[in-house]
């Protein structure tokens, strides 16, 4: 009688530990995480047949007058309209005045993301135009060109100094 109540017992501790940890597995969100030391956004490329989609919602800025000297923040707002992860893999500012912070992490479909150009104004007074060119793993073009344009105002010879964002 005592075998059976220990048989029995066994039995039930095993039964609930099956059911309380075998259904707690949560898919990964992320499929490119990996632990061979790969980065996930390198994975995300070569996967050419789940690329998805971006929207960018303002790629072009015109950003006005700026002194010479001055620092100007621009924000490029972007959203992953696909169905898997996006991943920004690579941005490269046309020029040395002109650096770029963007997330590495992957951005989920639906969410949006940032990226920030920082352009310290110099050269010669007059219009300017400048590019950033961003990789990323998405069909509707890998790569995406981001711009801004304006005018570096002839009497502002004198550095100005001052940092804002448009």
């Amino acid at each position: 009688m005592q075998k059976v109540r220990i048989k029995t017992g066994l039995f039930i501790i095993v039964t609930f530990c099956w059911g309380c940890f075998s259904c707690k597995q949560t898919p990964q969100k992320n499929a490119y995480v990996n632990n061979l030391g790969i980065p996930p956004a390198e994975m995300a490329i070569l996967d050419r047949i789940n690329y998805t989609q971006i929207k960018w919602m303002d790629s072009v800025k015109a950003i006005g007058n700026v002194f010479y000297g001055d620092t100007v923040l621009l924000n490029y707002v972007f959203k992953n309209m696909g169905e898997t992860p996006l991943f920004i893999v690579e941005v490269k500012p046309s020029c040395g005045c002109t650096v770029a912070s963007y997330p590495k992490q992957a951005i989920m479909p639906g969410e949006t993301g940032i990226l920030q150009a920082k352009y310290t104004s110099e050269g010669f007074p007059g219009n300017f135009r400048k590019f950033i060119t961003v990789k990323s793993n998405t069909k509707n073009g890998v790569y995406h060109n981001l711009q801004f344009f304006g005018i570096l105002s002839k009497d502002s010879l004198p550095h100005q100094n001052k940092t804002y964002s448009k």
